[in-house]
Formats: structure tokens, C-alpha cells, sequence
């Protein structure tokens, strides 16, 4: 038997046989069950973005009665959820009851939880925040830049008149030389 274990091959046989036991396995990380306060805010999540999906789909009609209806749901209930959906009903594009300034005080004065409370609702208030302001501060430059091209225009025709009034004068004094 001492002769089997001074054999190359049976040796390296051995190693590899005993190597194969340490091979790496792919780690499938145990999933662990999320807490019920995680499923209830992802669900909150998917509630708010279906509520804006079927927003968008309403005619003005509707809309407005859904604002009311928000809007009043809010007044009697300041929940996180009343709050976004408000915030959701107030920035829908070319309705009467647009009102980003709103919205942004809204989203600006939501109650902050403990500092160590961080929730898929708050990012989603954070990202709408940033986004509205930025909307807003690109609605201010753009409403900044009509006013100086409308001043401008009305420069530009002040010049043109005068220009004309000068080409007046020039012709006058032309007929009246002989």
C-alpha cells in the first residue's frame, strides 16, 4: 500500500478529489422577508404612480373632480399619502387648478419623520421637490428671456421709426431743393 500514496498520478488524484470538495459554489444570498413596513411603502409607491397613470387618462371634467375630492380628502386627512396625491392632482399639465407653487409648499412642508425614518415616499417627495423647483426656476428664466425679447422688440421699433422719420426728413429736404 506504500507504494499507491508514492505515486504521481494517485497523488495529484487525491489533491484534486480533495480540492473538488473546497470548488466554489455560487452564494445565492438568503432572502430574507421583508418587513411589513417595506411592503407597505413599495405599495404606497405603486398606488401613487397608478393614481398619476390614471390622472393622466381623466378628461378636465374629471379632473376637477378629483382635485375637489383630493383636495378635500387632504383637508380633513393630512396623511403622506392624501399629501402626494394632492401634490400628483396639482401638477397635472394644462388643467385650471395647476398650481406648482403649491405643490412645492406642499412637498416643502411635509412633516419629517425621526432622522433615522427614511421611506420610499420621502425620496419620491425629495425627487419631485428637486424637479419642481427646477421647473420652476426654468419657467421664471424662460418668462425673464420673453420679457427682454418683448422689450427688445419694442426697441427695435422705436429705432425703426426713428430711422423712418429720418428718411422722411431726408426725402423733404430733397423736394425742396430745385
Amino acid at each position: 500500500m506504500g507504494m499507491m500514496f508514492r505515486k504521481p498520478g494517485f497523488i495529484s488524484a487525491v489533491i484534486v478529489w480533495m480540492l473538488g470538495g473546497c470548488a466554489i459554489v455560487p452564494h445565492t444570498p438568503s432572502i430574507e422577508p421583508s418587513s411589513q413596513r417595506e411592503i407597505v411603502l413599495t405599495g404606497q409607491m405603486d398606488d401613487m404612480m397608478e393614481f398619476y397613470e390614471s390622472l393622466r387618462k381623466l378628461s378636465a371634467a374629471e379632473l376637477s373632480r378629483v382635485y375637489d375630492k383630493v383636495k378635500q380628502n387632504f383637508v380633513q386627512n393630512k396623511s403622506d399619502s392624501n399629501r402626494i396625491r394632492l401634490v400628483l392632482v396639482l401638477i397635472m399639465p394644462h388643467t385650471s387648478f395647476r398650481d406648482v407653487n403649491s405643490a412645492l409648499y406642499l412637498l416643502n412642508e411635509w412633516p419629517r419623520g425621526e432622522a433615522k425614518t427614511f421611506n420610499h415616499l420621502s425620496s419620491f417627495r425629495n425627487l419631485l421637490a428637486a424637479q419642481l423647483g427646477e421647473q420652476q426656476r426654468l419657467g421664471n428664466s424662460v418668462d425673464e428671456l420673453s420679457q427682454k425679447l418683448k422689450d427688445e422688440q419694442k426697441r427695435v421699433e422705436t429705432m425703426q421709426n426713428q430711422i423712418d422719420a429720418i428718411k422722411s426728413m431726408e426725402k423733404n429736404l430733397l423736394r425742396e431743393q430745385p
